[in-house]
């Protein structure tokens, strides 16, 4: 009979800048791959490699331009690391997104009372109702579901981890236990660029990898040129591929961006020096937008350094859960800058860092920098003077339209009922067409001839 266990380690994504510690649902039964929703094969898709647990370890560090860093020290164990569930997207050989819960309903979360929008196995977004137990659990239980029951069960949740964990060669000394949370004080990186760094795992108590003890190099200092602070909204929120540059290095630079729709990651060659991110990575970021609010997007250029040592030995077992006998141990360095943006609401776009509506602005008509003559008016992205151009409409492009109503009795007492009419009147000229309905037809005919020649009018 199958049977699912909650399994707790420090979770730590390879290729996130943010780290936290939680609770991963690993389903145990079964001999497949993992349930859906991975991207197509690559070498960090662990659904193109021979079966093995999975150790990761991650010593990093965050700073702005003008921030001092943050220390990033995470470490992860699974004991499978083809059944950790992903639900990603690609976007193109470089680019993919990681996919965010989105229910569609009437209420703000898009579910109904209690419930939450959650993904599910296949990858789908679908409302649920969180999982309550009927007494506190305690602190080594969790809560887990039992069969379809909105009430849980207390049941014990069983660590897979690798023991005491001590590093050397880093700025300071790094002893962790498990759970790994990492309670280092002050500011700096945990490393210095292309250290030698020493980590000894005692191994774990019960379930999780035997002992090891390696040695790897970290990678170098991240510095964008220009710094990510300086990279102009206008562009960010454009309509193109947006440009950044850093001082080039040897190891791997991973980019990623982030806002309300998700999070899109982007692979670039350190050694080029430079990337454009596709606009497809910025829009999936940002979402729909629906909302028309003003939105937020960060943006993270990390230098990655990862190396992977195979052939590690696993011990214990766990309730329904299948514990690879071989285990790989990814040990990690990053350097990462950030910054913040904010976008401008919908209907409006950046030109020399401020919101304007292009289709009225008089200074940004229907493209930055285009100004409109004093004497004309921005409608419709478009410089013009409307009375000029209804002039010279109505004896040119629409003059067989208005000499047919001219002729019509009932089409030219409406035209001057209308025109009698004071702007914004419409009690008025509802009136005027009901008087003169009669005349209706060439009457619109000559209004939609003046608003095709003069779009500035509309």
């Amino acid at each position: 009979m199958k049977s699912t266990m909650l399994v707790t380690f420090a979770s730590c994504a390879l290729f996130a800048i943010a780290c936290s510690t939680t609770e991963t649902r690993v389903v145990g039964g079964g001999d497949g791959g993992p349930e859906g929703g991975s991207s197509p094969a690559n070498e960090d898709e662990p659904t193109s490699q021979p079966p093995h647990a999975l150790g990761a370890i991650v010593l990093g560090e965050a700073h702005t331009a003008s921030s001092s860093p943050a220390p990033i020290v995470r470490a992860t164990f699974v004991p499978d690391a083809a059944r950790v569930k992903s639900c990603r997207t690609k976007l193109d050989a470089n680019c993919e997104v990681q996919q965010v819960a989105r229910c569609k309903g009437a209420s703000e979360t898009g579910c109904g009372e209690g419930e939450v929008c959650t993904l599910d196995d296949a990858c789908q977004s679908v409302c649920k109702k969180p999982v309550v137990c009927d007494s506190p659990c305690d602190a080594e239980e969790v809560c887990q579901a039992s069969g379809t029951n909105a009430t849980g069960t207390c049941v014990r949740a069983e660590p897979f981890d690798a023991g005491p964990l001590a590093f050397s060669g880093t700025t300071t000394p790094i002893t962790m236990y498990p759970p790994y949370a990492y309670k280092g004080k002050g500011q700096g990186a945990p490393f210095l660029g292309g250290a030698a760094i020493k980590i000894q795992a005692q191994g774990a108590i019960g379930a999780g990898f035997d002992g090891f003890e390696e040695t790897f190099t970290a990678t170098t200092f991240l510095q964008t040129a220009p710094p990510l602070t300086k990279l102009n909204p206008d562009t960010l929120f454009g309509t193109g591929a947006v440009p950044i540059a850093w001082v080039a290095g040897k190891d791997t630079i991973v980019v990623t961006v982030s806002g309300a729709g998700g999070s899109a990651t982007c692979k670039a060659e350190d050694s080029l020096g430079k990337f454009e991110i596709p606009r497809a990575a910025i829009k999936a970021a940002l979402g729909d937008g629906a909302s028309g609010e003003t939105t937020s997007l960060s943006l993270a250029v990390a230098r990655q350094k990862k190396d992977v040592k195979k052939n590690k030995k696993t011990r214990g077992t766990l309730v329904g859960v299948p514990i690879q006998p071989e285990g790989w141990l990814e040990l990690v360095t990053v350097s990462t800058e950030k910054a913040s943006f904010q976008s401008c609401p919908r209907g409006q776009s950046f030109c020399s860092g401020e919101c304007v509506d292009l289709t009225t602005d008089q200074g940004n008509c229907g493209t930055c920098g285009t100004s409109c003559p004093s004497d004309q008016t921005c409608r419709a992205g478009k410089c013009g003077n409307c009375d000029s151009c209804l002039a010279t409409a109505q004896t040119a492009t629409c003059k067989p339209q208005v000499t047919a109503c001219q002729s019509d009795n009932a089409c030219n007492g409406l035209l001057g009922c209308v025109n009698g009419c004071a702007d914004g009147d419409a009690a008025c000229r509802t009136k005027c067409q009901t008087t003169w309905a009669a005349g209706a037809t060439k009457f619109n005919a000559v209004v939609n001839c003046l608003r095709s020649a003069c779009p500035v009018c509309n």
